[in-house]
């Protein structure tokens, strides 16, 4: 069987590798049977767009207040068209100018690289992802609300290890180094293994701006192609979760997480895609009375769509995760979706939503006695952004964004003070210049 590999997938999506809230699917690229409808061409030309932009702010930092800035940021995109050594790279980032006092000048910078190597029978990749942001990442390719890159056909910073729970405040860094190789052993079947180490860490001296945490990932799968169009796994998942820094202690204790997943891909036709993967999931801590061992389902479910000038998808995931710098571990379910719409050559509108409900591993105190009742945060975000073509190379957008996150406040341990609590809206307008763009406003 030839080897056909998703260049575009591993390149794109490399730094969400085990980041997913559920656990990670096992797609095997030796298996995989298309490039998919929402990735990008392979070209081996560096795509950029420079963009600049005023911001408005409603409640972000507290109710009623308003606060504004200037920003300047950039896309990169490079994918190589080698099908031997495909090698990928994808950048963004920029700078927030506060206009108003108090706030200062701070910056977001998103970097993903990844490495292939592929023969007859072997694939290997190499893959590292670094963020450093200045509060929990929300919507488009950069993560943050109205700086124009809302409606990039990849994910966003939020699968990683700084997203979920909102947070308004407080540097952070994330970073995922991941390594993975199959080995082809027959016509239509492959064996897989994956290897990954992620952090999330906080940068200011305030130590209760959030939990650094640590976690470690392994997964075995056996990949099996059914047909031209399908193709499932079987895989073995084990993750270790560490928490350090100065706000971990003995109410945040170490857990592992071990599960088998099915997983099981489709091309539906040529604009739809469909994939889905489930199974156990076993919980276990280094303190079973805060994080008793239980059993929880996994899943990890998509679909998505590409038709000329539409692009859409949608995707569910429930799992265990390192609890977003605000809880020491939680289960998590959520929801998200996106679309995209251009008319002819001069409109182009985007839409993106998300909802996910976290509840803690540890259970929380009442007085000296522990009760059921764990620490539970709704988050809700989503936002629009409709652009228009100015000349050959520029054009302009306005974009909206709200967020709302609640809580049960009345049995939380250790929430830091800046966990969004509320409701916040954000509004962009701003001009983008893209020499290279496949899309308009875009790279």
């Amino acid at each position: 069987m030839k080897i056909r590999i998703v260049m575009s997938a591993l390149v794109l999506t490399a730094n969400f590798v085990c980041h997913a809230q559920a656990v990670p699917t096992a797609e095997s690229p030796l298996m995989s049977s298309s490039l998919g409808p929402n990735l990008p061409s392979l070209d081996g030309v560096v795509h950029y767009a420079l963009s600049a932009s005023e911001i408005v702010q409603y409640g972000y930092y507290g109710p009623g207040d308003v606060s504004h800035s200037t920003d300047l940021s950039g896309d990169i995109a490079y994918t190589s068209k080698s099908t031997v050594r495909p090698f990928g790279l994808l950048f963004a980032g920029g700078v927030i100018l506060a206009n108003q006092s108090g706030q200062g000048t701070s910056s977001f910078w998103n970097l993903s690289a990844s490495q292939g190597y592929i023969t007859r029978h072997w694939a290997f990749n190499i893959s590292d992802s670094f963020s450093f942001l200045p509060q929990s990442p929300t919507t488009g390719l950069s993560g943050i609300a109205g700086v124009g890159d809302l409606g990039f056909p990849v994910e966003s910073p939020t699968t990683g290890p700084a997203g979920g729970i909102l947070t308004t405040s407080g540097d952070r860094i994330g970073n995922t180094l991941t390594g993975s190789v199959e080995r082809q052993i027959a016509s239509n079947t492959s064996v897989s293994g994956s290897g990954s180490w992620s952090i999330l860490h906080y940068l200011d001296d305030n130590a209760e701006q959030g939990l650094d945490n640590t976690q470690i990932t392994g997964i075995v799968s056996l990949n099996q192609r059914l047909d031209a169009r399908s193709s499932a796994s079987l895989s073995a998942v084990y993750s270790d979760y560490y928490f350090t820094g100065p706000e971990s202690g003995p109410d945040e204790p170490n857990f592992t997480t071990r599960g088998i997943n099915l997983s099981y891909s489709r091309v539906l036709s040529r604009s739809f895609s469909a994939n889905i993967s489930a199974g156990p999931q076993w919980v276990s801590s280094s303190n079973g009375l805060l994080i008793p061992s239980a059993i929880n389902v996994a899943v990890s479910a998509g679909l998505s769509y590409g038709y000329r000038s539409t692009h859409a998808s949608v995707s569910y995931s429930r799992g265990v995760n390192n609890g977003s710098g605000v809880l020491p571990g939680a289960l998590s379910d959520g929801v998200s979706g996106t679309v995209a719409h251009t008319w002819g050559r001069n409109w182009l509108a985007s839409l993106s939503a998300a909802y996910t409900h976290t509840a803690g591993l540890t259970q929380a105190l009442n007085g000296d006695s522990l009760v059921s009742t764990n620490e539970v945060f709704d988050t809700v975000y989503g936002g629009g952004q409709l652009t228009r073509r100015i000349s050959t190379h520029f054009s302009g957008y306005v974009s909206y964004t709200a967020q709302n996150q609640s809580n049960n406040n009345a049995n939380l341990l250790i929430t830091p003070f800046n966990v969004l609590n509320g409701t916040s809206q954000t509004f962009g307008i701003g001009i983008t210049f893209s020499p290279r763009s496949t899309n308009l406003g875009q790279f």
